[in-house]
């Protein structure tokens, strides 16, 4: 087990902390079974509290998004059976977990949407209808916008802090995007001319283009086991 960083900054909240955490970039859950057994995991140092925090972040977003995804593709078939499980009691550690599980299935149950009540906007691009179900039969799951906003953000944040031992603080900036079409297709061509590539294949793929006059100004766009991208800038 790697030794906890000890004292200093979090990564993410930036402030002084007397004991900090090894926090994942990408959590090891989000990992596909077909990722090659050696691939390095990358960790930033965070405090206690938002290591905890991006951890329940991150366990209701793959439960959500996990049953969004193709089960059939090598990249993402893992982690939808990683989201079932989420929902599971049988597959608790203990009754309180198992309770934790059940409570969990039926909130996404109750909170979903079917049929007519699937609204045409705010489907995510990329994770719309995929299989051609009948119009009236199909189930929308919902998924907070800020959780795409703050997954990305922490992602973000850590390519930089793993590539320049940098912090993203003010007046430096993170801003968000869910992009599809033609606002998609530019950043795409940016990135394809100017970027780096951050593969952690077939789970997350990071490129990154950086202003070389500041180190700082950039591009992202990440993309989430084949199926969707999300994306931001860093300005100075």
């Amino acid at each position: 087990m790697a030794k906890r960083p000890g004292p200093g900054r979090c990564v993410h909240c930036l402030k002084q902390a007397n004991e900090r955490d090894w926090d994942h970039v990408f959590p090891a859950s989000w990992y596909p079974d077909s990722a090659p057994p050696n691939l390095e995991k990358w960790q930033i140092p965070s405090c206690i509290s938002c290591n905890r925090d991006y951890g329940k972040l991150e366990s209701d977003f793959l439960s959500k998004v996990g049953l969004c995804l193709d089960p059939h593709d090598p990249a993402s078939s893992s982690v939808v059976q990683t989201a079932l499980r989420s929902m599971k009691p049988a597959a608790a550690r203990n009754e309180r977990d198992a309770r934790h599980r059940l409570n969990r299935g039926r909130r996404i149950i109750t909170e979903a949407l079917q049929g007519d009540q699937i609204p045409t906007q705010g489907v995510y691009p990329g994770l719309g209808d995929r299989w051609g179900d009948i119009e009236g039969e199909r189930v929308a799951v919902l998924v907070p916008a800020e959780s795409f906003k703050r997954i990305t953000e922490k992602i973000v944040r850590g390519i930089f802090y793993v590539e320049e031992q940098r912090f993203i603080e003010p007046p430096n900036k993170i801003d968000f995007f869910a992009l599809g079409g033609d606002e998609a297709a530019l950043w795409e061509r940016l990135l394809g001319k100017f970027g780096t590539v951050y593969a952690r294949e077939p789970g997350i793929v990071v490129r990154r283009a950086v202003a070389p006059d500041d180190g700082i100004s950039s591009l992202f766009a990440i993309e989430f086991w084949k199926q969707f991208k999300t994306y931001a800038s860093v300005t100075a």
